[in-house]
């Protein structure tokens, strides 16, 4: 599972994610006499990455749920998606599309959610664009940062293991986003995830949720890391 979360605010979108992979073993056992399938939800690792920067497009991409697909780890299947199928000069639009035609036809039933996030040009302006969706179960990609008029509006999209974030967001107690400063929006972002992380270890479930924190800001001008982990050796 995973925690992927998009702050987005007048100066900027932020997007951070943990960095847990898990999976599910299954074992046949005999147990009195007949065979029985135990399932156990392991850690696999907490050096995933889920946010990555697709720079051909300029824009950033938070993904979640299945982190394994035929046996590799998300991100390479990202990157081969940005090399093998994006062109120069592809707008938000065009790369979602692709991203959902991508795993359609290579991995039809894998379940795959994303964020995808950056600016598009209007006029002399450069306006903000967050869209989510689903390979599964919301295969329109619909864009979130407008509201029922079509004007901008501002705030925060999650996704993945949401119960507890889900605790912690109420409506009427919600931040003002439209007057939020872009280093607020950051911590609010990590905020949500290491809370969930933190509360996790105290309650009886699986922590679907842990390990470092990335997070990705992206402003009118171009993209920067704010937080990465790093290759290194012990």
């Amino acid at each position: 599972m995973s925690l992927t979360v998009t702050v987005y605010v007048p100066s900027g979108i932020v997007m951070a994610a943990d960095s847990r992979m898990s999976a599910l073993r299954s074992e046949e056992r005999e147990l009195d006499g007949k065979k029985t399938t135990l399932q156990q939800q392991i850690v696999l690792s907490d050096s995933a990455y889920k946010i990555l920067p697709l720079d051909r497009a300029g824009l950033g991409i938070a993904v979640y749920d299945s982190l394994i697909v035929d046996n590799q780890p998300i991100e390479s299947h990202v990157q081969r998606f940005e090399t093998e199928v994006l062109e120069e000069g592809d707008d938000i639009d065009a790369v979602t599309d692709k991203f959902m035609a991508y795993f359609h036809e290579r991995y039809p039933s894998v379940p795959v959610g994303m964020h995808v996030a950056g600016y598009r040009t209007q006029g002399k302006a450069r306006l903000p664009v967050v869209l989510v969706g689903h390979t599964v179960r919301e295969t329109v990609v619909r864009r979130v940062n407008l509201n029922d008029q079509g004007d901008l509006q501002f705030g925060v999209v999650r996704a993945g293991d949401t119960a507890i974030v889900n605790r912690l967001i109420n409506k009427a107690t919600l931040p003002l986003f439209a007057a939020m400063p872009l280093q607020d929006a950051i911590d609010y972002a990590v905020h949500l995830i290491r809370t969930t992380i933190e509360t996790m270890r105290f309650e009886p479930r699986f922590p679907s949720v842990g390990g470092p924190i990335d997070v990705l800001v992206i402003e009118p001008d171009g993209m920067r890391w704010v937080q990465r982990k790093e290759l290194r050796a012990p």
